[in-house]
């Protein structure tokens, strides 16, 4: 989804008046992973101060970056109608409108059993009816002119914490007294928007994901509750990108070619950015094959850049490495029986779609040069102020000094 059909979606809560959520269903969850509390109520008859409060949760959920908080995300048997499907379950829950206590509890207890959360979470799951507004050439929407419907469930996982101890005022009593604690709701962790809603219209075969992280997967989740193929989260990209520059490089990863790819790489997503009119970039391996092309990589190292791509980013080697083990069985038996608690290293052996999203591997402001003894940032826009020469028989990195220079915000002459 584009960041414009995100945010259209997303302004659907911007009042009580104009949401039209039809149903509002939820899960209480405790440490012990067990069922507290369930309710499916008409989201209309809740005093209005509290829709005002689930509103904020699920614009929240619609918040973030795409392509780091919110990811599209593929269903891995699109075209399977097994009831075991998450697909099945997801169009079961959107089908009965959330009315169908039976599916809910299915879905809630695939929830519990997969999602690795320590201490008290709530699900919350909300239906609606969206009457597409038609839009004109130029971006105007048409409201009489809607010809689709768009049927949708969107899913929030918040945590539950205890509320501070502490004295407070009671009215009642007019007196000082220790306030009692309870378990508050916050902001969601995760969640999802299903169907997605691409080109402005309804597809099935996807979701988006919604994380508040972005160092870490739900993987259990998405493996055995929604069943989909994901991207690798943002930290993973970062790290898996710069280890991959360096094994292809090898002996030829000098400061200068490093520089180079990084400037075409930022080049080349600036580009893209315009071509799409700010939204989204992914690089796929062609694109990034390209840039190492015009950073001037020999044609020895190009000939290994296919293979490196591929194992860089198979998820069996990143799960070896997250688990810290070379060899042994790494099938699912631990998550299908829900023992993930705790369990932040666990991959799935899910598809990972081979693309790596712009932001999290090109230089967006800065280029960081660091050795033990410092750390020199400098502009994306002007790293040809630095030059690297061999002075007194030891290579330096050369810095042009300008006359705005200053040492801990004290002028200094050049």
């Amino acid at each position: 989804m584009t960041k414009k059909e995100i945010n259209e979606i997303k302004s659907l809560f911007d009042t009580v008046q104009d949401c039209g959520i039809t149903k509002l269903a939820g899960c209480y969850v405790n440490g012990d992973k067990s069922k507290v509390k369930t309710f499916s109520e008409s989201f209309y008859n809740l005093p209005e101060e509290e829709m005002y409060k689930y509103l904020e949760i699920f614009r929240k959920t619609l918040s973030g970056t795409p392509g780091k908080n919110l990811q599209d995300m593929s269903f891995v048997n699109p075209e399977s109608d097994s009831t075991a499907s998450g697909k099945e379950l997801l169009q079961k829950l959107r089908r009965t409108e959330l009315k169908d206590d039976a599916t809910l509890e299915d879905f809630y207890d695939k929830v519990i059993s997969s999602y690795d959360y320590v201490g008290n979470y709530l699900i919350l799951l909300i239906h609606q009816s969206y009457d597409i507004p038609g839009m004109t050439t130029d971006g105007i929407e048409m409201d009489d002119a809607s010809d689709e419907v768009y049927s949708y469930v969107l899913c929030s996982i918040c945590p539950m914490k205890l509320t501070k101890p502490g004295l407070g005022f009671d009215d009642d009593l007019g007196e000082i007294h220790t306030l009692r604690q309870i378990f508050a709701v916050e902001l969601p962790d995760n969640g999802f928007l299903f169907p997605a809603f691409n080109d402005r219209s309804t597809d099935e075969n996807a979701i988006l994901y919604s994380s508040r992280k972005t160092d870490s997967l739900q993987s259990a989740f998405l493996e055995n509750v929604l069943d989909v193929s994901a991207t690798l989260p943002a930290k993973q990209q970062k790290e898996g990108f710069n280890e991959f520059v360096s094994e292809v490089l090898g002996e030829e990863s000098s400061f200068e070619t490093v520089l180079s790819i990084q400037e075409n790489l930022k080049e080349t997503v600036n580009n893209k950015k315009s071509e799409l009119a700010g939204e989204t970039v992914f690089l796929d391996k062609n694109a990034m094959r390209d840039v190492f092309e015009k950073s001037g990589v020999s044609g020895e190292k190009l000939q290994v850049f296919d293979k490196k791509f591929d194992e860089q980013f198979d998820m069996q080697k990143i799960r070896k490495k997250q688990i810290g083990e070379d060899d042994g069985d790494y099938s699912n038996d631990s998550a299908a029986s829900g023992d993930t608690m705790g369990r932040s290293s666990y991959v799935p052996n899910i598809k990972v779609e081979e693309k790596l999203f712009a932001d999290n591997v090109a230089p967006v402001r800065n280029i960081e040069v660091r050795n033990k003894n410092m750390v020199l940032r400098v502009s994306s826009k002007h790293t040809d102020i630095i030059d690297t020469r061999v002075i007194d028989g030891k290579k330096c990195l050369v810095i042009e000094l300008t006359e705005d220079l200053t040492v801990n915000g004290i002028p200094v002459e050049g």
